[in-house]
């Protein structure tokens, strides 16, 4: 059998160009399914919270549906190994937090992506400070009358954390060096669980996000003490921050990110970041973000 190269190679080209137009369709028609966005955390937690929000205003702008789903485990990295080996078509999202892609890369020895190299950014969400928080455990009504409580019980104090590697897992134990205390850790599988157990008293204090306490704050199962900011909440006005209760050199803060797998077509990165970049202009949005004591973020695109 004999071989024409000029005509294998015609042929050859052909078929490129045929598949850089079907991409080329393919990116246009984006999306043509149901997008899949992955929350790393429990249901209720305010990861989850914060992908509820954001699902049910971007998929206008992109004109899709976005799906919610819960895959929590192992500080946020069960979820979000899931995203790192998604196919990258967009149709697979994920929202991160410091958590997934600093503080559990870290503590955990055996997690299956890299923080920067397994993931596109699509863009920031939202960003804001902690609160600390007390249940019946605890008599205290100030930072001070807390602080004068904890050094006095030492280790036998403790407080709790929405997991291992979780944000108010660390953000705890920084303000453990910045304040000399000695307070036991006190682990839960996430941030429901955590409120739970300092409402019920099993627990005297923790450090967590504003969103995910703030409903038993307003309900009085819980007491505000402070935030963790540089200033105050919009979500507590009349809260003071730790720095202004006399602690001074601690502050903490977490943040929420869009992320889809390395290697996203640009075509469809770009239409991402748009959608949300045209959800966090959304007055109600925005409104409902403050109430939860997060600033929507104005650098959309993740670096």
């Amino acid at each position: 059998m004999k071989f024409n190269t000029q005509h294998i190679l015609k042929c050859g080209l052909a078929v490129a160009f045929a598949a850089a137009a079907f991409c080329a369709q393919s990116q246009d028609a984006y999306p043509s399914k149901n997008i899949t966005l992955i929350a790393p955390f429990p249901a209720g937690g305010v990861v989850d919270v914060t992908a509820r929000l954001i699902a049910e205003k971007m998929q206008t702008h992109l004109k899709g549906n976005i799906i919610v789903d819960n895959k929590p485990g192992a500080g946020g990295t069960v979820g979000t190994t899931l995203l790192a080996r998604a196919k990258p078509d967009g149709y697979t999202l994920v929202v991160g937090d410091p958590a997934t892609h600093i503080y559990s890369p870290t503590i955990y020895p055996n997690v299956a992506y890299d923080p920067v190299k397994s993931f596109t950014p699509i863009g920031q969400i939202s960003y804001g400070p902690l609160v600390v928080a007390v249940g019946p455990k605890t008599k205290a009504a100030t930072m001070q009358d807390l602080m004068t409580e904890l050094r006095s019980e030492g280790d036998k104090a403790n407080y709790g954390s929405n997991g291992n590697g979780s944000t108010p897992h660390l953000a705890t134990e920084w303000f453990k060096q910045v304040t000399g205390l000695k307070t036991t850790h006190v682990p839960y599988g996430g941030g429901p669980a955590n409120m739970t157990a300092l409402a019920s008293g099993d627990t005297t204090y923790s450090i967590n996000h504003i969103p995910l306490a703030l409903g038993m704050i307003k309900g009085g199962r819980l007491r505000a003490l402070a935030t963790t900011g540089a200033k105050r909440s919009p979500a507590f006005p009349d809260l003071p921050t730790v720095g202004e209760s006399g602690i001074k050199g601690y502050e903490a803060y977490s943040w929420f990110a869009l992320f889809a797998p390395a290697n996203l077509p640009s075509a469809i990165q770009s239409k991402l970041s748009a959608a949300l970049q045209a959800t966090l202009q959304d007055p109600e949005l925005r409104t409902k973000l403050n109430s939860l004591g997060d600033e929507p973020s104005t650098a959309v695109r993740a670096t």
